[in-house]
């Protein structure tokens, strides 16, 4: 079990060992084997990939597969909201990567053997994720005895235990892990540079070029010049259309009424507390009253001079007696009273060292029993460090359980009063959440006072009356305007600007929304709302929001009527392209060189000097790509043709060029070849998954079920 645990922390999060070595997830058995002719698509179909319909019940299988694993590598009973999210968020990838490269690995006949995987595991050079787990961190040594003990204790246990079920989990990340890099290599393989492709790309990159060149921009043509019709405009847009792809998204604005406390619960506060602070005064317990009757928990921190507020602070350690109180007073959001609960003289900091065992409820009594062995090997002379490197399941194993000198309140409470009440040379064992911890005190400074003190503490906070008035306010503004105009009309009447938010470009699984808090909800809204929808009213923490649809974007090129001034732009852009350009051309017969056109347009001649293939701009003009790759395709003393760039019209000639000898081409192909070769395979990992997604078409239904 120690190695198990040992093996579980070095291996850090579950979520990040499945991200980290970009392995794919569960067996989507049902997935790939079926028809699906017992499911029929529905308002439960979460995915839709390459025609096949996917329920959520079976996505959902897999989000608790994956959160019971998380479980059981974190000792948690429950996970938060965040990291639930994660889970999914890695579910999904997982779900998707294994429907569409499963029917890859099938057609190309990829599989992994089980002799093959037997050698990823205990061969010469086991998988770096599990020979991490298995090497002296000191010597960098693998240890083959630990390994062979831990795989031979697996191989016997039931696999419902939970270091089977975990060691599984990882066998099949790394059996997942082998079979997609051996289909990328595939690709690799098939991706290569011809001698001629090579030889064109060490020329290119070895030419350079100086060039004149004169520029006649877009803006020297007034837009009152140029005439747009509506048929131009339907014209472009129609052969173009690809340039006004957009990602769906909504816009929305939100009025909030934000619940503050009214006087009367500021004073219910006050009173609330001096009707407690006389039997405060009198307690002989402090922590308890404090924990029963305080809205902040006891702190049993012991505060050396300094560290405590100077008015608090210099109270405290003036005090004549313990049990003196200081307040009643008001920090700006709650009404506090201080007593001088103990006075102690604790060491400042100290040095310690652990071994950390993890129990469950499974293995409480065994841990327990191992703890009095591992306590009774140390004080019989085995070494702490050895001890703690091969038993421990902190982080600190790999340098023999040391932590070094910390502070008071750095560590957790249980460990934290075991290390600073103790004195030097105990060796206790002590539970806390993580486990249960084997603690040697090695050193500890030199005591000082320290004071702790017990805070009765009543918050301010809006009462149900107060928060209700707000509930009021915000459902009449939602049903007195509910129309887009009356919305609209109600933020300028109201003056509720101030109270009044945009967020735009939200994505479908979007939970965030401005400052609001866990607004998830307001996001699902919108996707389920028309446009100039306006809401219910919602909560979120302390604000009431109502909310309205300001614009609605779906998947795919952008209508018209949303990018018709962009549109109109690039056609008035184009049709001031086509005049400088018939302009440059009825001068440019007559003129002979670059300075005589120049003259004849009354345009400045300016110079670029060593201008490559891999150049980004062309001067002080900017980034000006065609034009770059129009210098370096001209001979020397050859004018170009008019070129259409980013901002003007140009026309240049190259007075002077650097080309590469043949002997200089020759020698440099292999290793443009060998440069042409290592673009494409770093391409591989990310376009060939890519591609394989956008042929599968895939329809993402999360955001009607999170």
């Amino acid at each position: 079990m120690a190695i198990l645990e040992k093996l579980r922390v070095k291996a850090g999060l579950l979520l990040a060992i499945v991200i980290g070595l970009s392995l794919l997830a569960f067996v989507l058995s049902d997935f790939l084997d079926s028809s699906g002719s017992l499911f029929t698509r529905s308002k439960y179909e979460i995915a839709e990939v390459s025609g096949k319909s996917v329920p959520y019940t079976d996505f959902e299988t897999l989000v608790n597969k994956l959160e019971q694993m998380q479980k059981l590598q974190s000792g948690q009973t429950s996970l938060d909201e965040a990291t639930m999210d994660q889970i999914r968020n890695v579910t999904w990838e997982n779900m998707i990567q294994d429907m569409l490269l499963e029917k890859q690995y099938s057609k190309l006949g990829i599989d992994v053997s089980e002799e093959e995987l037997r050698n990823l595991i205990m061969g010469e050079n086991p998988h770096p994720a599990i020979a991490q787990l298995f090497t002296d961190q000191q010597t960098g040594v693998l240890n083959r005895q630990a390994l062979n003990a831990f795989m031979q204790r697996i191989s016997t246990e039931d696999e419902s235990s939970e270091d089977k079920k975990y060691y599984l989990y990882i066998e099949n990340e790394i059996f997942r892990q082998r079979k997609n890099i051996k289909y990328l290599n595939l690709i690799r393989k098939g991706l290569y540079a011809t001698r001629f492709e090579a030889s064109l790309q060490q020329k290119e990159a070895a030419r350079a070029v100086d060039v004149n060149f004169i520029v006649k921009g877009f803006n020297t043509l007034p837009d009152s010049a140029i005439t747009v019709t509506e048929k131009d405009i339907k014209k472009y847009y129609k052969e173009n259309i690809n340039l006004f792809k957009q990602k769906e998204s909504r816009d929305i604005r939100y009025v909030y009424f934000e619940v503050t406390p009214s006087q009367a619960d500021k004073q219910a506060a006050s009173q609330a507390l001096n009707d407690l602070l006389p039997d405060f005064e009198k307690t002989d317990n402090v922590s308890q009253f404090v924990s029963m009757e305080s809205d902040e928990p006891f702190d049993s921190k012991n505060y050396a001079q300094g560290e405590l507020p100077d008015s608090i602070g210099s109270f405290m350690f003036s005090a004549g007696q313990q049990g003196a109180v200081y307040g009643p007073y008001f920090d700006g959001t709650a009404f506090r009273a201080s007593r001088l609960a103990a006075v102690k003289y604790l060491p400042d900091s100290v040095k310690a060292r652990h071994i950390l065992l993890r129990a469950s409820q499974n293995n409480a009594q065994q841990i327990f029993h191992m703890a009095d062995s591992l306590v009774n090997l140390i004080k019989g002379g085995t070494s702490f460090a050895t001890l703690a490197m091969l038993y421990s399941a902190d982080g600190s194993a790999q340098t023999g359980g040391d932590l070094g000198w910390f502070k008071e309140g750095q560590m957790v409470q249980s460990f934290n009063d075991s290390c600073f009440l103790g004195k030097t040379g105990d060796l206790k064992i002590v539970p806390s959440q993580y486990g249960l911890h084997i603690i040697q005190i090695q050193d500890q400074s030199r005591p000082t006072k320290k004071v702790q003190i017990g805070t009765l503490v009543k918050t301010v906070i809006a009462s149900e009356e107060t928060d209700h008035g707000y509930y009021v306010k915000a459902n009449e503004f939602a049903g007195m305007n509910n129309s887009y105009e009356k919305f609209n009309k109600a933020i300028e009447t109201e003056k509720l600007s101030a109270s009044t938010r945009t967020a735009l470009n939200l994505a479908p699984m979007d939970k965030k929304v401005n400052d609001l808090e866990s607004a998830r909800a307001l996001v699902s809204w919108a996707y389920k709302a028309e446009e100039h929808d306006i809401s219910a009213v919602f909560k979120f923490g302390n604000k009431y929001v109502v909310g309205v649809v300001d614009k609605v974007r779906e998947e795919g090129p952008a209508p018209l009527a949303d990018v018709r001034a962009d549109v109109e732009n690039r056609v008035r852009q184009q049709r001031k392209a086509e005049k400088i350009v018939a302009e440059i051309e009825s001068r440019r017969a007559s003129a002979k060189t670059i300075e005589g056109l120049s003259r004849s347009l009354g345009l400045p001649v300016e110079p670029v000097t060593g201008l490559r293939f891999t150049s980004s701009s062309l001067g002080n003009a900017g980034i000006e790509p065609q034009v770059i790759a129009t210098a370096l395709a001209l001979e020397k003393d050859e004018i170009s043709e008019p070129i259409i760039g980013e901002n003007g019209v140009y026309v240049l000639a190259v007075n002077n060029s650097t080309d590469p000898t043949e002997a200089e081409v020759k020698t440099g192909t292999e290793l443009a070849r060998n440069y042409v070769e290592r673009s494409y395979a770093a391409k591989t990992n990310y376009s060939a998954y890519e591609a394989l997604k956008e042929l599968a078409k895939i329809k993402d239904n999360r955001r009607e079920f999170y």
